[in-house]
Protein backbone atom coordinates (compact mmCIF):
# COMPACT_ATOMS: atom_id res chain seq x y z
CA UNK A 1 0.00 0.00 0.00
CA UNK A 2 2.72 2.37 1.09
CA UNK A 3 4.18 1.79 -2.70
CA UNK A 4 0.85 2.55 -4.40
CA UNK A 5 1.18 5.62 -2.42
CA UNK A 6 4.42 7.28 -3.29
CA UNK A 7 3.70 6.23 -6.97
CA UNK A 8 0.66 8.04 -6.86
CA UNK A 9 2.46 10.79 -5.03
CA UNK A 10 5.24 10.49 -7.73
CA UNK A 11 2.48 11.11 -10.14
CA UNK A 12 1.30 14.19 -8.63
CA UNK A 13 4.89 15.80 -8.84
CA UNK A 14 5.15 14.90 -12.38
CA UNK A 15 1.72 16.45 -13.34
CA UNK A 16 2.97 19.58 -11.24
CA UNK A 17 6.14 19.94 -12.88
CA UNK A 18 4.09 19.52 -16.23
CA UNK A 19 1.57 22.14 -15.29
CA UNK A 20 4.08 24.44 -14.49
CA UNK A 21 5.99 23.91 -17.51
CA UNK A 22 2.61 24.52 -19.65
CA UNK A 23 1.98 27.70 -17.46
CA UNK A 24 4.95 29.56 -18.97
CA UNK A 25 3.64 28.51 -22.54
CA UNK A 26 0.67 29.68 -21.99
CA UNK A 27 2.09 32.84 -20.73
CA UNK A 28 4.34 32.85 -24.12
CA UNK A 29 1.71 32.02 -26.42
CA UNK A 30 -0.55 34.53 -25.07
CA UNK A 31 1.96 37.59 -25.70
CA UNK A 32 2.87 36.19 -29.10
CA UNK A 33 -1.03 36.12 -29.68
CA UNK A 34 -1.19 39.79 -28.78
CA UNK A 35 1.48 40.49 -30.98
CA UNK A 36 0.01 38.95 -34.17
CA UNK A 37 -3.24 40.93 -33.33
CA UNK A 38 -1.45 44.18 -33.13
CA UNK A 39 0.44 43.23 -36.13
CA UNK A 40 -3.04 42.23 -38.01
CA UNK A 41 -4.44 45.61 -37.09
CA UNK A 42 -1.67 47.66 -38.25
CA UNK A 43 -1.46 45.67 -41.71
CA UNK A 44 -5.00 46.88 -42.29
CA UNK A 45 -4.00 50.38 -41.04
CA UNK A 46 -1.59 50.22 -43.99
CA UNK A 47 -3.55 48.19 -46.56
CA UNK A 48 -6.57 50.71 -45.90
CA UNK A 49 -3.83 54.16 -46.76
CA UNK A 50 -2.51 52.66 -49.20
CA UNK A 51 -2.51 49.15 -50.67
CA UNK A 52 0.69 47.34 -51.22
CA UNK A 53 1.51 43.72 -51.47
CA UNK A 54 4.26 43.52 -48.62
CA UNK A 55 1.14 44.58 -45.78
CA UNK A 56 -1.39 42.32 -48.19
CA UNK A 57 1.20 38.89 -47.51
CA UNK A 58 1.76 40.87 -43.66
CA UNK A 59 -2.06 40.36 -43.29
CA UNK A 60 -2.14 37.00 -44.40
CA UNK A 61 0.48 35.94 -42.47
CA UNK A 62 -0.85 37.35 -39.72
CA UNK A 63 -4.48 35.97 -39.55
CA UNK A 64 -2.22 32.45 -39.73
CA UNK A 65 -0.27 32.90 -36.88
CA UNK A 66 -3.24 34.74 -34.84
CA UNK A 67 -5.37 31.71 -35.88
CA UNK A 68 -2.82 28.56 -35.00
CA UNK A 69 -1.92 30.62 -31.72
CA UNK A 70 -5.46 30.33 -30.60
CA UNK A 71 -5.55 27.16 -31.55
CA UNK A 72 -2.31 25.97 -29.77
CA UNK A 73 -3.23 28.17 -26.84
CA UNK A 74 -7.08 25.83 -26.38
CA UNK A 75 -4.70 22.51 -26.73
CA UNK A 76 -2.27 24.00 -23.29
CA UNK A 77 -5.03 25.19 -21.59
CA UNK A 78 -7.18 21.73 -22.33
CA UNK A 79 -3.77 19.70 -21.46
CA UNK A 80 -3.48 21.64 -18.36
CA UNK A 81 -7.59 21.31 -17.12
CA UNK A 82 -6.33 17.50 -18.04
CA UNK A 83 -3.22 17.16 -15.79
CA UNK A 84 -5.06 19.52 -13.02
CA UNK A 85 -8.39 16.56 -12.73
CA UNK A 86 -5.69 13.73 -13.20
CA UNK A 87 -4.00 14.84 -9.92
CA UNK A 88 -7.06 14.74 -8.37
CA UNK A 89 -8.27 11.49 -9.50
CA UNK A 90 -3.93 10.93 -7.82
CA UNK A 91 -5.09 12.20 -4.27
CA UNK A 92 -8.51 10.64 -4.41
CA UNK A 93 -6.74 7.47 -4.53
CA UNK A 94 -4.29 8.15 -2.18
CA UNK A 95 -7.26 9.34 0.67
CA UNK A 96 -8.60 5.86 -0.17
CA UNK A 97 -5.90 3.70 0.59
CA UNK A 98 -5.53 6.01 3.53
CA UNK A 99 -9.27 5.05 5.00
CA UNK A 100 -10.31 8.48 3.78
CA UNK A 101 -13.67 8.51 1.65
CA UNK A 102 -14.11 8.12 -2.04
CA UNK A 103 -14.99 11.84 -3.57
CA UNK A 104 -17.52 9.35 -5.79
CA UNK A 105 -20.82 8.67 -5.32
CA UNK A 106 -21.79 6.65 -2.50
CA UNK A 107 -24.85 4.79 -3.78
CA UNK A 108 -27.07 5.96 -1.00
CA UNK A 109 -29.79 6.48 -3.49
CA UNK A 110 -29.76 2.75 -4.27
CA UNK A 111 -30.49 1.55 -0.68
CA UNK A 112 -33.77 0.18 -0.17
CA UNK A 113 -33.54 -0.95 3.91
CA UNK A 114 -35.12 -4.63 2.99
CA UNK A 115 -32.62 -6.51 1.09
CA UNK A 116 -29.39 -8.26 1.62
CA UNK A 117 -27.30 -5.14 0.11
CA UNK A 118 -28.66 -3.28 3.22
CA UNK A 119 -27.64 -5.28 5.85
CA UNK A 120 -24.57 -5.84 4.42
CA UNK A 121 -23.43 -2.04 3.95
CA UNK A 122 -23.53 -1.75 0.56
CA UNK A 123 -24.96 1.15 -0.43
CA UNK A 124 -23.80 3.77 2.05
CA UNK A 125 -20.76 6.05 3.05
CA UNK A 126 -17.73 4.31 2.98
CA UNK A 127 -20.01 1.19 1.90
CA UNK A 128 -18.54 -1.77 -0.55
CA UNK A 129 -20.39 0.57 -3.58
CA UNK A 130 -18.23 3.97 -2.36
CA UNK A 131 -15.31 1.68 -2.10
CA UNK A 132 -15.20 0.46 -5.63
CA UNK A 133 -17.10 3.33 -7.28
CA UNK A 134 -15.17 5.68 -9.96
CA UNK A 135 -18.18 6.20 -12.39
CA UNK A 136 -18.85 9.80 -13.37
CA UNK A 137 -22.03 9.22 -15.56
CA UNK A 138 -25.82 7.95 -15.45
CA UNK A 139 -25.74 4.74 -17.10
CA UNK A 140 -22.37 3.63 -15.52
CA UNK A 141 -23.69 4.23 -11.93
CA UNK A 142 -26.71 2.31 -12.20
CA UNK A 143 -25.36 -0.89 -13.63
CA UNK A 144 -22.27 -0.77 -11.21
CA UNK A 145 -25.30 -0.64 -8.56
CA UNK A 146 -27.18 -3.10 -10.23
CA UNK A 147 -24.36 -5.99 -10.50
CA UNK A 148 -24.29 -5.37 -6.92
CA UNK A 149 -27.55 -5.71 -5.90
CA UNK A 150 -27.74 -8.84 -8.20
CA UNK A 151 -24.35 -10.73 -8.45
CA UNK A 152 -23.70 -13.34 -11.42
CA UNK A 153 -24.96 -16.92 -10.81
CA UNK A 154 -23.74 -18.70 -13.89
CA UNK A 155 -20.05 -19.93 -13.55
CA UNK A 156 -18.97 -19.02 -16.91
CA UNK A 157 -19.85 -15.54 -16.58
CA UNK A 158 -18.29 -14.94 -13.81
CA UNK A 159 -14.89 -16.45 -14.99
CA UNK A 160 -15.26 -14.50 -18.09
CA UNK A 161 -15.50 -11.74 -15.58
CA UNK A 162 -12.72 -12.51 -13.35
CA UNK A 163 -10.29 -12.68 -16.85
CA UNK A 164 -11.45 -9.29 -18.30
CA UNK A 165 -11.03 -7.41 -14.62
CA UNK A 166 -7.45 -8.82 -14.58
CA UNK A 167 -6.93 -7.73 -18.06
CA UNK A 168 -8.02 -4.40 -17.20
CA UNK A 169 -6.05 -4.37 -14.20
CA UNK A 170 -2.72 -4.35 -16.12
CA UNK A 171 -3.72 -1.44 -18.18
CA UNK A 172 -4.18 1.52 -14.98
CA UNK A 173 -2.60 4.44 -17.31
CA UNK A 174 -5.46 3.88 -19.34
CA UNK A 175 -8.27 3.34 -17.26
CA UNK A 176 -7.31 6.82 -15.26
CA UNK A 177 -7.45 8.15 -18.61
CA UNK A 178 -10.71 7.29 -19.08
CA UNK A 179 -11.73 8.11 -15.47
CA UNK A 180 -10.38 11.31 -15.58
CA UNK A 181 -11.88 12.73 -19.08
CA UNK A 182 -15.27 11.38 -18.02
CA UNK A 183 -14.80 13.98 -14.69
CA UNK A 184 -13.82 16.62 -17.20
CA UNK A 185 -17.19 15.97 -18.63
CA UNK A 186 -19.19 15.22 -16.29
CA UNK A 187 -22.92 16.46 -16.25
CA UNK A 188 -24.46 15.27 -12.42
CA UNK A 189 -25.68 12.06 -13.98
CA UNK A 190 -27.58 13.19 -16.72
CA UNK A 191 -29.24 10.44 -18.46
CA UNK A 192 -30.42 10.88 -22.01
CA UNK A 193 -34.26 9.47 -21.53
CA UNK A 194 -35.18 12.50 -23.90
CA UNK A 195 -32.70 11.55 -26.76
CA UNK A 196 -34.30 7.79 -26.59
CA UNK A 197 -37.97 9.90 -26.62
CA UNK A 198 -36.86 11.77 -29.76
CA UNK A 199 -35.57 8.49 -31.36
CA UNK A 200 -39.08 7.12 -31.18
CA UNK A 201 -40.83 9.78 -32.55
CA UNK A 202 -41.27 9.86 -36.58
CA UNK A 203 -39.53 11.67 -38.94
CA UNK A 204 -41.18 14.67 -41.06
CA UNK A 205 -38.35 16.17 -42.87
CA UNK A 206 -37.24 13.01 -45.02
CA UNK A 207 -40.81 12.60 -45.73
CA UNK A 208 -41.22 15.91 -48.33
CA UNK A 209 -39.44 15.89 -51.56
CA UNK A 210 -39.84 19.55 -51.15
CA UNK A 211 -37.57 19.83 -48.45
CA UNK A 212 -35.00 17.71 -50.03
CA UNK A 213 -34.95 20.51 -53.11
CA UNK A 214 -35.21 23.29 -50.75
CA UNK A 215 -32.71 22.97 -48.12
CA UNK A 216 -30.05 22.82 -50.90
CA UNK A 217 -31.68 25.75 -53.30
CA UNK A 218 -32.77 28.36 -51.13
CA UNK A 219 -29.32 28.80 -49.50
CA UNK A 220 -28.09 28.48 -53.10
CA UNK A 221 -30.26 31.20 -53.79
CA UNK A 222 -29.09 33.81 -51.01
CA UNK A 223 -25.73 33.11 -51.60
CA UNK A 224 -26.40 34.72 -55.74
CA UNK A 225 -28.58 37.53 -54.07
CA UNK A 226 -25.32 38.36 -51.65
CA UNK A 227 -23.07 38.02 -54.55
CA UNK A 228 -26.16 40.50 -56.80
CA UNK A 229 -26.00 42.89 -53.99
CA UNK A 230 -22.14 43.41 -53.93
CA UNK A 231 -21.70 43.69 -57.34
CA UNK A 232 -25.00 46.00 -57.77
CA UNK A 233 -25.35 47.72 -54.34
CA UNK A 234 -29.39 46.46 -54.72
CA UNK A 235 -30.47 44.98 -51.67
CA UNK A 236 -34.61 44.83 -52.38
CA UNK A 237 -34.38 41.09 -52.54
CA UNK A 238 -33.38 40.17 -49.07
CA UNK A 239 -36.79 41.20 -47.67
CA UNK A 240 -38.57 38.98 -49.59
CA UNK A 241 -36.25 36.12 -49.23
CA UNK A 242 -36.09 36.85 -45.56
CA UNK A 243 -40.23 36.13 -45.51
CA UNK A 244 -39.61 33.07 -47.41
CA UNK A 245 -37.11 31.61 -44.85
CA UNK A 246 -39.44 32.44 -42.14
CA UNK A 247 -42.29 31.01 -43.82
CA UNK A 248 -40.72 27.81 -44.82
CA UNK A 249 -39.13 27.32 -40.96
CA UNK A 250 -43.27 28.78 -39.09
CA UNK A 251 -44.38 26.01 -41.13
CA UNK A 252 -42.10 23.17 -39.75
CA UNK A 253 -41.84 25.37 -35.96
CA UNK A 254 -43.71 22.89 -33.50
CA UNK A 255 -42.14 19.82 -35.05
CA UNK A 256 -38.60 21.49 -34.95
CA UNK A 257 -39.47 22.73 -31.49
CA UNK A 258 -40.96 19.61 -30.08
CA UNK A 259 -37.42 18.07 -31.00
CA UNK A 260 -35.30 20.16 -30.57
CA UNK A 261 -36.49 20.69 -26.72
CA UNK A 262 -35.82 17.22 -26.36
CA UNK A 263 -31.52 17.47 -27.87
CA UNK A 264 -30.64 20.76 -26.58
CA UNK A 265 -27.74 21.44 -23.35
CA UNK A 266 -27.04 17.58 -24.37
CA UNK A 267 -23.72 18.29 -25.80
CA UNK A 268 -21.88 18.17 -23.00
CA UNK A 269 -23.23 13.99 -21.51
CA UNK A 270 -22.58 12.99 -25.14
CA UNK A 271 -19.46 14.71 -25.67
CA UNK A 272 -18.38 12.82 -22.26
CA UNK A 273 -19.25 9.28 -23.78
CA UNK A 274 -17.77 9.59 -26.82
CA UNK A 275 -14.60 10.58 -24.95
CA UNK A 276 -15.37 7.25 -22.90
CA UNK A 277 -15.22 5.22 -26.35
CA UNK A 278 -12.82 6.66 -27.91
CA UNK A 279 -10.29 5.71 -25.08
CA UNK A 280 -11.79 2.53 -24.15
CA UNK A 281 -11.70 1.74 -28.56
CA UNK A 282 -7.59 1.68 -27.42
CA UNK A 283 -7.37 -1.23 -25.09
CA UNK A 284 -5.62 -4.65 -25.37
CA UNK A 285 -8.42 -6.84 -24.89
CA UNK A 286 -6.27 -9.71 -24.64
CA UNK A 287 -7.98 -13.31 -23.96
CA UNK A 288 -11.26 -11.12 -22.77
CA UNK A 289 -14.18 -11.83 -24.95
CA UNK A 290 -16.64 -9.50 -23.31
CA UNK A 291 -13.88 -7.05 -23.47
CA UNK A 292 -13.42 -7.59 -27.04
CA UNK A 293 -17.20 -7.26 -27.69
CA UNK A 294 -16.82 -3.50 -25.85
CA UNK A 295 -14.12 -2.58 -27.76
CA UNK A 296 -16.00 -3.09 -30.70
CA UNK A 297 -18.90 -1.58 -29.75
CA UNK A 298 -16.91 1.45 -28.83
CA UNK A 299 -15.01 1.71 -32.08
CA UNK A 300 -18.46 1.72 -33.97
CA UNK A 301 -19.90 4.34 -31.59
CA UNK A 302 -17.35 7.17 -31.05
CA UNK A 303 -17.62 9.10 -34.07
CA UNK A 304 -21.33 8.49 -34.39
CA UNK A 305 -21.81 9.85 -30.71
CA UNK A 306 -19.76 13.08 -31.60
CA UNK A 307 -21.38 13.91 -34.47
CA UNK A 308 -24.83 14.02 -32.58
CA UNK A 309 -22.65 16.14 -29.65
CA UNK A 310 -22.07 18.62 -32.40
CA UNK A 311 -25.16 18.48 -33.83
CA UNK A 312 -26.21 19.05 -30.35
CA UNK A 313 -24.57 22.10 -29.90
CA UNK A 314 -25.08 23.48 -33.25
CA UNK A 315 -29.05 23.29 -32.06
CA UNK A 316 -28.19 25.22 -28.31
CA UNK A 317 -26.49 27.94 -30.88
CA UNK A 318 -29.72 28.33 -32.39
CA UNK A 319 -30.79 31.37 -30.52
CA UNK A 320 -27.68 33.69 -30.97
CA UNK A 321 -28.82 36.82 -31.94
CA UNK A 322 -26.76 36.44 -35.87
CA UNK A 323 -28.32 32.93 -36.17
CA UNK A 324 -31.71 33.92 -35.24
CA UNK A 325 -31.37 37.30 -37.63
CA UNK A 326 -29.41 35.77 -40.68
CA UNK A 327 -28.10 32.11 -40.48
CA UNK A 328 -32.14 31.01 -39.91
CA UNK A 329 -33.96 33.03 -42.22
CA UNK A 330 -31.38 32.65 -45.16
CA UNK A 331 -29.93 29.36 -44.67
CA UNK A 332 -32.66 27.73 -43.10
CA UNK A 333 -30.43 26.89 -40.08
CA UNK A 334 -33.44 25.10 -37.99
CA UNK A 335 -34.52 23.00 -41.00
CA UNK A 336 -30.69 21.61 -41.82
CA UNK A 337 -29.88 20.56 -37.82
CA UNK A 338 -32.90 19.17 -38.04
CA UNK A 339 -32.04 17.24 -41.06
CA UNK A 340 -29.06 16.37 -39.90
CA UNK A 341 -30.58 14.73 -36.53
CA UNK A 342 -33.26 13.04 -38.83
CA UNK A 343 -30.36 11.62 -41.01
CA UNK A 344 -28.34 10.47 -37.81
CA UNK A 345 -31.80 8.89 -36.11
CA UNK A 346 -32.12 6.69 -39.37
CA UNK A 347 -28.96 5.54 -39.62
CA UNK A 348 -27.97 4.92 -35.71
CA UNK A 349 -31.65 4.97 -34.54
CA UNK A 350 -31.11 1.07 -33.07
CA UNK A 351 -27.22 1.19 -31.85
CA UNK A 352 -27.74 3.85 -29.27
CA UNK A 353 -28.80 1.55 -26.36
CA UNK A 354 -26.15 -0.41 -27.08
CA UNK A 355 -23.98 1.90 -27.07
CA UNK A 356 -25.08 3.30 -23.91
CA UNK A 357 -24.73 -0.33 -22.36
CA UNK A 358 -21.12 -0.27 -23.23
CA UNK A 359 -20.29 3.15 -21.81
CA UNK A 360 -22.22 1.56 -18.80
CA UNK A 361 -20.15 -1.30 -18.98
CA UNK A 362 -16.67 0.44 -19.18
CA UNK A 363 -17.38 2.56 -16.38
CA UNK A 364 -18.30 -0.83 -14.16
CA UNK A 365 -14.98 -2.50 -15.52
CA UNK A 366 -12.95 0.74 -14.64
CA UNK A 367 -14.05 0.69 -11.20
CA UNK A 368 -13.46 -3.14 -10.52
CA UNK A 369 -10.26 -2.92 -12.19
CA UNK A 370 -9.09 -0.07 -10.02
CA UNK A 371 -10.14 -1.81 -6.93
CA UNK A 372 -7.94 -5.38 -8.40
CA UNK A 373 -4.83 -3.27 -9.22
CA UNK A 374 -5.26 -1.70 -5.38
CA UNK A 375 -5.70 -4.78 -3.59
CA UNK A 376 -3.10 -6.97 -5.44
CA UNK A 377 -2.74 -9.29 -2.18
CA UNK A 378 -6.96 -10.71 -2.57
CA UNK A 379 -7.13 -13.72 -4.40
CA UNK A 380 -9.32 -14.49 -7.22
CA UNK A 381 -12.06 -17.47 -6.25
CA UNK A 382 -12.43 -20.73 -7.48
CA UNK A 383 -15.91 -20.78 -8.83
CA UNK A 384 -17.66 -24.66 -8.44
CA UNK A 385 -20.27 -26.47 -10.94
CA UNK A 386 -22.37 -28.09 -8.45
CA UNK A 387 -21.29 -28.64 -4.71
CA UNK A 388 -23.11 -26.06 -2.11
CA UNK A 389 -19.72 -25.26 -0.47
CA UNK A 390 -18.36 -22.47 0.61
CA UNK A 391 -14.58 -22.48 1.56
CA UNK A 392 -12.21 -19.36 2.93
CA UNK A 393 -9.17 -19.17 4.52
CA UNK A 394 -7.81 -15.80 5.76
CA UNK A 395 -11.25 -14.13 4.95
CA UNK A 396 -11.25 -10.54 6.21
CA UNK A 397 -14.00 -7.70 5.80
CA UNK A 398 -12.60 -5.42 2.39
CA UNK A 399 -14.18 -2.37 4.44
CA UNK A 400 -11.87 -2.83 7.72
CA UNK A 401 -8.19 -0.97 7.14
CA UNK A 402 -5.39 -4.03 6.13
CA UNK A 403 -3.68 -2.97 9.48
CA UNK A 404 -7.41 -3.31 12.27
CA UNK A 405 -8.25 -7.01 10.03
CA UNK A 406 -8.65 -9.85 11.74
CA UNK A 407 -8.76 -12.84 8.88
CA UNK A 408 -10.86 -16.17 9.69
CA UNK A 409 -11.26 -19.69 7.91
CA UNK A 410 -14.45 -21.12 7.30
CA UNK A 411 -16.11 -24.31 5.88
CA UNK A 412 -19.71 -24.47 5.55
CA UNK A 413 -21.55 -26.98 3.29
CA UNK A 414 -18.72 -30.27 3.88
CA UNK A 415 -21.30 -31.26 5.71
CA UNK A 416 -22.76 -28.90 7.71
CA UNK A 417 -25.47 -26.66 6.20
CA UNK A 418 -26.00 -24.47 9.06
CA UNK A 419 -23.98 -23.09 11.67
CA UNK A 420 -25.11 -21.84 14.89
CA UNK A 421 -22.56 -19.00 15.66
CA UNK A 422 -22.55 -17.77 19.35
CA UNK A 423 -20.67 -15.21 21.23
CA UNK A 424 -20.78 -12.19 23.63
CA UNK A 425 -21.76 -8.91 22.64
CA UNK A 426 -19.35 -7.01 20.20
CA UNK A 427 -16.69 -10.32 19.48
CA UNK A 428 -17.18 -9.97 16.18
CA UNK A 429 -20.79 -12.27 15.13
CA UNK A 430 -22.40 -9.46 13.16
CA UNK A 431 -18.87 -8.51 11.43
CA UNK A 432 -18.31 -11.72 10.49
CA UNK A 433 -21.66 -12.31 8.68
CA UNK A 434 -21.35 -9.29 6.23
CA UNK A 435 -17.41 -10.23 6.11
CA UNK A 436 -18.88 -13.57 4.42
CA UNK A 437 -21.58 -11.89 2.44
CA UNK A 438 -19.52 -9.38 1.04
CA UNK A 439 -17.03 -11.33 -0.12
CA UNK A 440 -19.51 -13.60 -2.19
CA UNK A 441 -21.01 -10.47 -3.72
CA UNK A 442 -17.69 -9.00 -5.14
CA UNK A 443 -16.79 -12.97 -5.82
CA UNK A 444 -19.53 -13.64 -7.71
CA UNK A 445 -18.87 -10.19 -9.66
CA UNK A 446 -15.12 -11.70 -10.65
CA UNK A 447 -13.53 -9.36 -8.29
CA UNK A 448 -10.58 -10.71 -5.91
CA UNK A 449 -11.52 -11.10 -2.49
CA UNK A 450 -10.18 -10.49 0.65
CA UNK A 451 -8.87 -13.70 1.60
CA UNK A 452 -6.00 -15.88 1.09
CA UNK A 453 -8.07 -18.50 -0.41
CA UNK A 454 -11.54 -18.78 -1.81
CA UNK A 455 -13.69 -21.23 -3.15
CA UNK A 456 -17.62 -20.96 -3.70
CA UNK A 457 -20.78 -22.03 -5.47
CA UNK A 458 -22.38 -19.05 -7.28
CA UNK A 459 -25.74 -18.38 -5.15
CA UNK A 460 -28.84 -15.82 -3.98
CA UNK A 461 -28.03 -14.31 -0.79
CA UNK A 462 -30.74 -13.88 1.74
CA UNK A 463 -30.27 -11.86 5.22
CA UNK A 464 -31.86 -10.74 8.26
CA UNK A 465 -29.25 -8.43 9.95
CA UNK A 466 -30.62 -5.10 10.13
CA UNK A 467 -34.50 -4.46 11.19
CA UNK A 468 -36.18 -0.89 11.21
CA UNK A 469 -40.16 -0.57 12.16
CA UNK A 470 -41.95 2.29 10.12
CA UNK A 471 -44.56 4.91 11.61
CA UNK A 472 -45.38 5.76 7.84
CA UNK A 473 -46.58 2.14 7.51
CA UNK A 474 -47.44 1.35 11.17
CA UNK A 475 -45.21 -1.71 10.92
CA UNK A 476 -43.55 -2.78 14.38
CA UNK A 477 -40.27 -3.58 15.13
CA UNK A 478 -41.12 -7.46 15.22
CA UNK A 479 -43.67 -7.31 12.78
CA UNK A 480 -41.01 -5.83 9.92
CA UNK A 481 -38.60 -8.87 11.23
CA UNK A 482 -41.79 -11.15 10.61
CA UNK A 483 -41.87 -9.95 6.92
CA UNK A 484 -38.26 -10.15 6.53
CA UNK A 485 -38.27 -13.69 7.82
CA UNK A 486 -41.05 -14.51 5.43
CA UNK A 487 -39.80 -12.58 2.46
CA UNK A 488 -36.48 -14.61 3.23
CA UNK A 489 -37.27 -17.88 3.46
CA UNK A 490 -39.76 -17.57 0.32
CA UNK A 491 -36.58 -16.64 -1.68
CA UNK A 492 -34.56 -19.32 -0.09
CA UNK A 493 -37.08 -22.14 -1.20
CA UNK A 494 -37.70 -20.53 -5.11
CA UNK A 495 -33.80 -20.08 -5.21
CA UNK A 496 -31.72 -23.59 -6.37
CA UNK A 497 -28.64 -22.28 -4.35
CA UNK A 498 -28.93 -19.59 -1.41
CA UNK A 499 -26.48 -18.17 1.54
CA UNK A 500 -28.21 -17.32 4.24
CA UNK A 501 -27.46 -14.67 6.81
CA UNK A 502 -29.80 -14.11 10.30
CA UNK A 503 -28.42 -12.27 13.41
CA UNK A 504 -30.29 -12.73 16.49
CA UNK A 505 -34.16 -12.99 14.87
CA UNK A 506 -36.86 -12.59 17.63
CA UNK A 507 -35.60 -10.17 19.17
CA UNK A 508 -39.47 -8.54 20.44
CA UNK A 509 -40.44 -11.15 21.94
CA UNK A 510 -40.10 -13.34 24.90
CA UNK A 511 -36.87 -15.69 25.62
CA UNK A 512 -39.41 -19.01 25.54
CA UNK A 513 -41.14 -17.82 22.31
CA UNK A 514 -38.07 -16.57 20.69
CA UNK A 515 -35.98 -19.98 21.74
CA UNK A 516 -39.08 -22.12 20.18
CA UNK A 517 -39.60 -19.71 16.85
CA UNK A 518 -35.75 -20.04 16.48
CA UNK A 519 -35.22 -23.62 16.69
CA UNK A 520 -38.13 -24.29 14.46
CA UNK A 521 -36.54 -21.80 11.71
CA UNK A 522 -33.62 -23.15 12.15
CA UNK A 523 -34.95 -26.62 11.19
CA UNK A 524 -37.00 -24.85 8.32
CA UNK A 525 -33.99 -23.74 6.95
CA UNK A 526 -31.86 -27.08 6.80
CA UNK A 527 -34.46 -28.48 4.71
CA UNK A 528 -33.74 -26.22 1.80
CA UNK A 529 -30.65 -25.93 -0.59
CA UNK A 530 -28.92 -23.16 1.54
CA UNK A 531 -26.62 -22.56 3.81
CA UNK A 532 -26.70 -20.61 6.47
CA UNK A 533 -25.05 -19.00 8.97
CA UNK A 534 -27.50 -18.21 11.98
CA UNK A 535 -25.87 -16.18 15.16
CA UNK A 536 -27.66 -15.79 18.56
CA UNK A 537 -26.96 -15.44 22.09
CA UNK A 538 -29.43 -18.27 22.98
CA UNK A 539 -27.07 -20.59 23.61
CA UNK A 540 -29.56 -23.36 24.36
CA UNK A 541 -30.09 -23.34 20.61
CA UNK A 542 -26.32 -25.24 20.66
CA UNK A 543 -28.55 -28.65 21.51
CA UNK A 544 -29.71 -28.59 18.07
CA UNK A 545 -25.87 -29.83 16.92
CA UNK A 546 -26.77 -33.46 18.51
CA UNK A 547 -29.67 -33.51 17.51
CA UNK A 548 -29.04 -32.73 13.58
CA UNK A 549 -25.33 -34.11 13.19
CA UNK A 550 -23.70 -33.38 9.82
CA UNK A 551 -26.08 -30.71 8.99
CA UNK A 552 -26.10 -28.58 12.07
CA UNK A 553 -22.52 -27.05 13.60
CA UNK A 554 -21.98 -24.86 16.53
CA UNK A 555 -18.91 -21.86 16.25
CA UNK A 556 -18.33 -19.22 18.49
CA UNK A 557 -16.76 -16.32 19.42
CA UNK A 558 -14.89 -15.45 22.92
CA UNK A 559 -14.42 -12.69 24.71
CA UNK A 560 -12.13 -12.40 27.91
CA UNK A 561 -12.03 -10.08 30.74
CA UNK A 562 -8.42 -9.77 31.95
CA UNK A 563 -6.74 -6.83 34.15
CA UNK A 564 -10.45 -5.13 34.20
CA UNK A 565 -10.70 -4.86 30.55
CA UNK A 566 -12.39 -6.96 27.87
CA UNK A 567 -10.32 -8.04 25.31
CA UNK A 568 -11.92 -9.68 22.05
CA UNK A 569 -9.71 -11.63 19.78
CA UNK A 570 -12.29 -11.94 16.34
CA UNK A 571 -11.37 -15.09 15.63
CA UNK A 572 -14.22 -17.78 15.17
CA UNK A 573 -13.74 -21.36 16.48
CA UNK A 574 -15.48 -24.18 16.95
CA UNK A 575 -17.87 -25.01 19.71
CA UNK A 576 -20.50 -22.92 22.22
CA UNK A 577 -19.34 -19.28 23.74
CA UNK A 578 -18.45 -19.61 27.47
CA UNK A 579 -17.88 -16.20 28.30
CA UNK A 580 -19.99 -13.43 29.13
CA UNK A 581 -19.64 -9.84 29.12
CA UNK A 582 -22.85 -7.56 29.27
CA UNK A 583 -23.10 -7.42 33.01
CA UNK A 584 -19.53 -6.25 33.18
CA UNK A 585 -20.04 -3.71 30.81
CA UNK A 586 -22.88 -2.37 33.19
CA UNK A 587 -20.96 -2.34 35.60
CA UNK A 588 -18.05 -0.44 33.98
CA UNK A 589 -20.42 1.82 32.96
CA UNK A 590 -22.13 2.73 35.96
CA UNK A 591 -25.55 1.31 34.87
CA UNK A 592 -25.44 -1.38 37.49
Amino acid sequence: MNNLQELYQQKITSNSNTIHLIKNKLLYVSISRMCAFLLLVFSIYQLLLHFQLVWLFTFLGSIIVFLALISWFIQLKNKEKYLIQLSIVYQNEIDCLNGKMNMFNNGSEFASGESFWDDLDIFQQGGLFHLINRSSTHYGLNVLANKLQYPLLNKAVILEEQIAIQTLSKQIPLIESIITTSLLHKTDYASLDAIFLWLNSANQLHKSVWIKFVRYAFPMMNIGLICYALITGKISFFGISFLLGIAQIGYYFKYLQENFGLLSNKEAILKQYAEILKLFSTIHTADSTVLNEYKENANQAYNAILSLSKISNSIDQRLNILIMTFFNPYFLYDIQNMWALEDWKIKYQHDLQKWMDTVAAIERYNSLAVYAYQNSDNIYPNVLDKELVIQATGLAHPLIQKQNRVSNNITIGQPEKLLLITGSNMSGKTTFLRTLGVNLVMAQNGLPVCATAFSFLPMNIFTSIRISDSLQENTSYFMAELKKLQALKKGVKESSASLVLIDEILRGTNSDDKYYGSEQFVKELIQFNCISLFATHDLKLSELETEYPNQIANYCFESSIVNEKLLFDYTIRKGVAQNKNASFLMKQMGII
